[in-house]
C-alpha cells in the first residue's frame, strides 16, 4: 500500500514574530530598502554539489532550492516537491514536482535532479558532501567506482515525477533533501559551461533570489527572483552581502550600515560581548555544532591514539569558554552535542592533566621519541580562532612543556589544506546538516569520506555505523550510535572543545527571519517593519 503525503509550509516561531503566527504580507510586494549582512569571506563555491562550509551553504540556499526546504523549527517542508508517495517499507519515494523554472526561464525538470545527483556521485567529481547521497540505493558503491552509474536508485519517470529507491528506510531523508548536494542543477547549462557558478553573468539558479552582482572578495548582491515559484512570499527586493572581518562587520553594524552581524556567518568580537549582554542586545540561540581540533592521524606522532588523547585531556575547556569565547558555550566531552541525548554520561573528563601527562610520557616512550618534531596548529584567520588557538597553545605548553607553532591562513586556503591533509592539527568544527546524531558520526565512516580529512578509519566503528542504518527500533539504534561515538572518543581523530551557541545582533526593524538550531539562516520571508530602515 502506498501512502501519500502533501507537504506544506507551516511557519511558526520566526525570529521576530510571535510563536503560532505566520508572517503578514506587507502591502508592498517587496521593501525598497536592501537587507545588508556580512558573510565575512569569499564563498569557496556557489555550486551546490561542492558546498562544504556553513557560510557557503547558507549563501547557496538563497539562490537554490531542493525538493524540501527547512522551516523555522528545523523541519523539512514542501519546496519543489508538491507531494510525494512513500512505500510501506519506507524505501521507495515518488516525488511529484510543482511547475517551476530556472532563473534564465528554462523549465526545471526531474531530470535536473537526476543529473546533479549523478554528477556528485561520479568517482572523478569532487563533492565533499556526496556522502549525504549514500542512503540512495547503490550510491556509495557508485562513488567508490564499484558499480556503474546505471545502478543508481534514481529515475525521472517523466518531467515532473522523480522516483528514488533507498538502501534502507531513512527517517531523516526529507531533512537531507534540503541540503545543497540534493539540489538540482540546470543540466543544459552545466554541460555547456562547467564553470557557470563562478560569476554572476553565467550563474543560473532556482531559489528565492538571483545573483545579480559578484565582486570577488568584496561584495555579492542577491535580488528577488521573478521566476521563483513562490515569489509572492519573498518580501526583500535585495540582499547585499559584504565580505569583511568580524571587527569591521561589527563596526558597520554599530554604524547602522548592516542589519545582521554574527552567527552563522561569523562571530561577534569578544571585546563587544560584555557590553551587548549588559544592554540586552546580544541574541543567543542553541546550535547543533561542535568546535574541535582535527588531527592528521597519518603523520607521526599523531598516528598514535595515546598521543592524541593526551593532548585532548590536557585542554581546559571551561577556561576557554569563560575567558575566550564568552558565549555560553558548553564544554564538549564527546563528539555529538549533549542536546541530542546520545550519551547518559560524559565520555572523558575536562582538563585531566595528570592522566594527560601519564599518556604523553607513555606514548613518547613507545614511539622512541626523545624530542618531538615541530607541531603546527592551523586555523582559518579570525579573531576568535586565533584566541582559541593561543589558549590551547598555552595550555599544552604548561601541561607538557612543548612549543606549538600557530598557523593562520585565509579561509579558502585553510579548507584546501585540510581537504588535502596538508596539516598536523587544525581548529575547525562540524555543524549538523540535520537533527540526527548520525550526521556527526558518519563523517568518519571512511578515511576517503570527503569531510573526514583526518586519515582515520576503524573497521569496528564502520561496521557498527553500517548496522545502525538497518535498525528500526529507535532506542536500539541510539544505543549502537552511542557505542560508535565512544569509539571515536577513544581513538580521538578529532579533539572536541565546545558545543556551539549562536551569537548575533540584528536590526530591531528586521522581522520574520528563520534561524534554526542547525544554523540555517533564511531570509526568504524576511521584511522590515514599516518597510523602513
Amino acid at each position: 500500500m502506498i501512502r501519500n503525503f502533501v507537504l506544506c509550509f507551516a511557519l511558526v516561531g520566526f525570529v521576530g514574530c510571535n510563536k503560532g503566527t505566520t508572517p503578514k504580507t506587507p502591502k508592498k510586494e517587496c521593501c525598497k530598502t536592501a537587507l545588508k549582512i556580512n558573510i565575512t569571506s569569499e564563498p569557496g563555491t556557489l555550486d551546490p554539489r561542492k558546498a562544504r562550509g556553513l557560510s557557503d551553504i547558507n549563501v547557496i540556499k538563497m539562490f537554490f532550492e531542493g525538493l524540501t526546504r527547512v522551516d523555522c523549527n528545523g523541519a523539512p517542508c514542501c519546496a519543489l516537491a508538491e507531494s510525494y508517495d512513500l512505500s510501506e517499507d519506507g524505501r521507495f519515494y515518488t516525488f511529484h514536482l510543482r511547475e517551476s523554472t530556472w532563473s534564465n526561464g528554462d523549465p526545471l525538470t526531474a531530470n535536473d535532479f537526476v543529473y546533479a545527483w549523478k554528477k556528485s556521485l561520479s568517482p572523478n567529481f569532487s563533492s565533499d558532501q556526496a556522502g549525504q547521497l549514500f542512503p540512495i540505493k547503490n550510491a556509495k558503491s557508485i562513488k567508490e567506482g564499484k558499480l556503474p552509474m546505471s545502478f543508481l536508485g534514481v529515475k525521472a519517470l517523466d518531467s515532473k515525477t522523480l522516483a528514488v529507491k533507498l538502501e534502507n528506510p531513512t527517517p531523516y531523508f526529507l531533512d537531507l533533501l534540503a541540503s545543497p548536494v540534493f539540489f538540482p542543477v540546470n543540466a543544459k547549462i552545466d554541460r555547456e559551461n562547467p564553470n557557470w557558478a563562478q560569476n554572476s553573468q553565467t550563474f543560473v539558479s532556482n531559489g528565492p533570489f538571483n545573483l545579480s552582482e559578484w565582486k570577488h572578495h568584496n561584495q555579492m548582491v542577491a535580488e528577488k527572483n521573478p521566476h521563483y515559484w513562490d515569489k509572492t512570499s519573498v518580501k526583500m527586493g535585495k540582499i547585499e552581502m559584504a565580505m569583511v572581518d568580524e571587527a569591521t562587520g561589527f563596526s558597520l553594524y554599530e554604524n547602522k550600515e548592516l542589519h545582521w552581524e554574527g552567527s552563522p556567518y561569523g562571530v561577534i568580537p569578544t571585546d563587544a560581548l560584555s557590553s551587548l549582554k549588559t544592554h540586552e542586545k546580544l541574541q543567543v540561540k542553541p546550535f547543533l555544532g561542535t568546535y574541535w581540533i582535527r588531527v592528521n592521524t597519518e603523520t607521526a606522532p599523531f598516528n598514535h591514539p595515546g598521543f592524541r588523547r593526551a593532548l585532548a585531556l590536557a585542554i581546559d575547556r571551561n577556561a576557554i569558554i569563560e575567558h575566550v569565547t564568552q558565549g555560553s558555550q558548553i564544554p564538549a566531552l564527546g563528539i555529538v552535542p549533549e542536546s541530542m541525548g546520545l550519551q547518559k554520561t560524559t565520555l572523558f573528563s575536562d582538563h585531566n592533566t595528570s592522566l594527560a601527562k601519564e599518556l604523553f610520557d607513555q606514548t613518547k616512550e613507545e614511539l622512541g621519541l626523545k624530542e618531538l618534531p615541530e607541531i603546527r596548529l592551523s586555523y582559518a584567520n579570525s579573531d576568535r580562532n586565533h584566541r582559541i588557538a593561543q589558549a590551547i597553545q598555552e595550555q599544552w605548553s604548561e601541561a607538557f612543556g612543548i612549543q606549538i607553532a600557530l598557523e593562520s591562513t585565509e579561509t579558502k586556503v585553510y579548507f584546501d589544506r585540510v581537504r588535502n591533509q596538508d596539516y598536523q592539527l587544525a581548529c575547525g568544527s562540524w555543524i549538523a546538516d540535520y537533527n540526527d546524531p548520525i550526521n556527526f558520526l558518519e563523517v568518519f565512516a571512511s578515511k576517503n569520506n570527503g569531510t573526514n580529512n583526518t586519515g582515520w578509519e576503524n573497521e569496528e566503528f564502520a561496521a557498527q555505523l553500517e548496522e545502525s542504518y538497518t535498525i528500526q527500533d529507535d532506542q536500539a539504534r541510539k544505543e549502537l550510535l552511542a557505542k560508535c561515538e565512544a569509539k571515536l572518543v577513544e581513538e580521538m581523530p578529532v579533539m572536541p572543545i565546545f558545543y556551539f551557541t549562536m551569537l548575533y545582533v540584528q536590526d530591531q526593524n528586521l522581522q520574520d527571519v528563520v534561524l534554526t538550531e542547525t544554523g540555517n539562516l533564511d531570509f526568504k520571508w524576511a521584511s522590515f517593519r514599516g518597510d523602513i530602515r
